[in-house]
């Protein structure tokens, strides 16, 4: 028999919905002008995510949000996602913190690469007068990539992106793997739409995590992926402890 295509690539959870919610809220509040670049809005996101990682990019982005949906509705349309070889992958997420860099050193003619945020920002919020031909065009060449790549532009492109992934490096709370419990299935590493690998980490210490607890979702075996305290020991699982009385 053939397999119905669903929407969701992983099964629905409480927190997927939770999350929904908070990006739509945001949504809402960057359209109606209640939240924009205020200082202590940037310094409150940096100082979490220097804690617990990325949570703007995985939460809060209303441009991850739409790119996410895309790549939802693609994955209904084709089927399957293009997965971009492991080998090019490592070079392609250095791009948005060169970006980054080449932005703090003043190279702004490299922004257009980085652009298409402050575009959809931009259009969003009503200010559109300032925004070029160009720039509608490189928003367009997002938003259609992100129906056959997950997340295109956070992956490749964004400096937002970047700022926090490269403060989250250091965070105290992340995803953490019981190597006794896995089953090395690589569920997690398919379900994860940032292409991190999940399944040789103790814990996930990463720059590209936005923490969408997709990998979670997707593991087959309860509690062994979770999300807490980066150096908590894990607790081995009984047969494993009877194994080695063995």
């Amino acid at each position: 028999m053939r397999q119905k295509k669903r929407f969701f690539q992983t099964k629905p959870t409480w927190y997927g919905g939770l999350r929904v919610i908070f990006q739509l809220l945001y949504l809402a509040a960057t359209v109606s002008a209640l939240v924009g670049k205020d200082f202590f809005v940037a310094i409150a996101l940096m100082a979490i995510a220097l804690l617990s990682g990325s949570w703007f990019c995985g939460w809060l982005c209303p441009f991850g949000l739409v790119q996410e949906w895309l790549g939802r509705a693609g994955n209904k349309v084709f089927g399957r996602k293009l997965r971009v070889p492991e080998k090019v992958e490592r070079f392609l997420v250095f791009l948005r913190y060169i970006l980054l860099a080449a932005g703090m050193a003043g190279l702004l003619f490299l922004g257009i690469l980085s652009s298409p945020y402050a575009t959809f920002m931009g259009s969003l919020s009503g200010m559109t007068t300032s925004i070029t031909v160009t720039a509608w065009i490189l928003l367009a060449l997002f938003l259609l990539a992100s129906t056959i790549i997950d997340r295109p532009f956070c992956r490749y492109f964004c400096t937002e992106g970047a700022r926090y992934g490269t403060l989250s490096l250091g965070r105290l709370f992340t995803i953490r793997r019981s190597e006794d419990s896995c089953i090395d299935c690589g569920a997690c590493d398919r379900a994860c739409p940032m292409q991190v690998k999940i399944s040789t980490k103790g814990h996930v210490r990463n720059g590209q995590c936005i923490n969408c607890f997709e990998c979670i979702a997707a593991c087959p075996k309860p509690q062994t992926l979770t999300y807490g305290f980066a150096f908590k020991k894990q607790k081995k699982d009984e047969q494993g402890e009877k194994n080695e009385k063995e």
